[in-house]
C-alpha cells in the first residue's frame, strides 16, 4: 500500500470502538463511555508514532485528533503523522533518530541519516513555498519523500520472500501398458455406451416433463408485482435545507428555554454554519436541544457547554473548543451523514445511525425540530 494511503485510524475503526464500548460497558454513564472511546483512539494513534518520548507523542496525538479526526473528519494516515513530525526540531538527535527509523520502516528503504535529513529539509522548503493542501491532495509528502530518495539512489529494502519452492511429489507410474490398437477399440466402445445412455436419459426426462402428475396438482403460476427500488436521495430533503426564517422568533424560542444560544456569538455561529452547509438552522438548534437542552443559563457550566452544545466528538467535556468550530463540525457531519439516504427512510433516522449511539436520538431531534418550526410559523 502506498505510504499516503496507509491508514492508521479510520472512521470505521472509531465506530467499531464506540459500538464495542457501548455493548461492553452498557451500564456506565454516557460520559464515562466517551472517555473510554477517546482513550482507545489515543492509544491506537500513540502506538503508530515514532519512538519519541511520551510528552512529544501525546502532543502529536492531540494534533492529529484535532486536525484529521475532528476538523477534516477523515482517517488518520501515515502521511498525517509524517507532516506533524516534520514540524519538529530535527536537529535534536532524540527527535530525528526515531523519526528517521520510522520513515525507513514506512517507506521500506535504508538511507543514511544525513541524506534523508537533507531531503527532508528540501521537502520542508518546498512545502513552505507551495500550497500544502494541493500537495497533500496530489501525492502526499511521504510519497514525495520516497520519490526524492529513489532519485538520490537510495535502494528499496529487499523483502524476504515467504514463499518457498513447491515440493514436487513424483507419482508412481505403472509399467504395464495396453496395446494402442486395443486401447482405441475399448475407448470407442465406452464412448458409444455413454452416448446411448445420455440420449436415453434425455428422452426419458423430456417425456416426464410433458406428462402431468396424477397425484399432485400443478401449482398455479403467480406473477408478483415488481417492487419499486428505494432510490437514494442526495442529501437532506427540501424541508430540512436552509431557508429564510424569522430570526426574532427563533431568538424568542431560545430565550423561552433560558438558552444562552440566543446570544452572540453562539446564535450567529450556528446560523453561519447552517448557511454554509445548506441546513435549516432549526435542525441544528434541535440537535442542541436534544444534546444539551439548549444549554440553559441556569446550568453553572453553561458557558463551557455552549462551546460544544452538539457534543461533537463524544461530549463537550472531552472536546471543549469554541462555538464556531463545533457548529461547523456538527453541520458538516449532518451534511455528510445525509448523503445516500434511501427515499423511503426518514432523514432523522438516517442521520441517527452514525451521529448518536442512542437509537431514540432521532425521535427527540424530530420532535424538537417540529416544535421550533411550529413556533416560527405562529402569527
Amino acid at each position: 500500500m502506498p505510504a499516503d494511503e496507509a491508514y492508521v485510524l479510520s472512521q470505521a475503526d472509531v465506530r467499531n470502538i464506540r459500538n464495542y464500548v457501548q455493548h461492553k460497558y452498557a451500564a456506565m454513564p454516557q460520559d464515562k463511555r466517551a472517555e473510554i472511546v477517546a482513550d482507545a483512539v489515543k492509544r491506537i494513534i500513540h502506538k503508530q508514532l515514532p519512538n519519541f518520548e511520551s510528552s512529544i507523542k501525546r502532543s502529536i496525538t492531540e494534533t492529529l485528533i484535532r486536525t484529521a479526526v475532528l476538523e477534516r473528519q477523515r482517517p488518520v494516515r501515515a502521511d498525517d503523522i509524517f507532516q506533524a513530525c516534520l514540524l519538529l526540531d530535527r536537529s535534536d538527535a532524540q527527535i530525528y533518530e526515531p523519526f528517521h527509523a520510522w520513515v525507513e520502516t514506512q517507506l521500506n528503504v535504508s538511507c543514511k541519516k544525513p541524506v534523508m535529513q537533507r531531503l527532508m529539509d528540501e521537502l520542508s522548503s518546498k512545502r513552505e513555498r507551495s500550497d500544502i493542501l494541493a500537495i497533500d491532495a496530489e501525492n502526499g509528502l511521504l510519497a514525495q519523500l520516497r520519490a526524492l530518495l529513489l532519485s538520490a539512489g537510495v535502494m528499496v529494502r529487499a523483502e524476504s520472500s515467504t514463499l518457498s519452492a513447491a515440493e514436487v511429489i513424483a507419482l508412481p507410474v505403472t509399467k504395464w501398458k495396453m496395446p494402442l490398437s486395443r486401447y482405441s477399440k475399448v475407448r470407442a466402445y465406452i464412448y458409444s455406451a455413454l452416448c446411448m445412455l445420455l440420449i436415453g436419459t434425455s428422452l426419458l426426462y423430456g417425456w416426464s416433463l410433458g406428462k402431468p402428475s396424477e397425484q399432485k396438482l400443478q401449482p398455479p403460476v403467480v406473477v408478483k408485482p415488481v417492487q419499486k427500488l428505494a432510490v437514494p436521495e442526495d442529501g437532506l430533503p427540501i424541508e430540512l435545507r436552509y431557508d429564510e426564517f424569522d430570526r426574532a422568533r427563533l431568538v424568542e424560542f431560545l430565550e423561552s428555554n433560558s438558552s444562552i444560544l440566543a446570544e452572540k456569538p453562539y446564535f450567529d455561529a450556528i446560523i453561519k454554519a447552517a448557511q454554509s452547509f445548506d441546513i435549516h438552522p432549526a435542525l441544528l438548534f434541535a440537535i442542541t436541544g436534544q444534546e444539551q437542552g439548549f444549554v440553559p443559563k441556569t446550568n453553572k457550566l453553561h458557558k463551557q457547554i455552549a462551546n460544544n452544545p452538539f457534543n461533537v466528538f463524544h461530549s463537550w467535556k472531552e472536546f471543549n473548543t469554541n462555538i464556531g468550530q463545533s457548529s461547523e463540525i456538527a453541520a458538516r457531519t449532518v451534511f455528510n451523514l445525509s448523503k445516500g439516504r434511501p427515499a423511503d427512510v426518514d432523514p432523522f433516522t438516517w442521520i441517527n445511525r452514525k451521529y448518536a449511539e442512542d437509537p431514540n436520538w432521532s425521535d427527540g431531534v424530530r420532535t424538537i425540530f417540529g416544535k421550533i418550526m411550529a413556533y416560527l410559523d405562529e402569527p
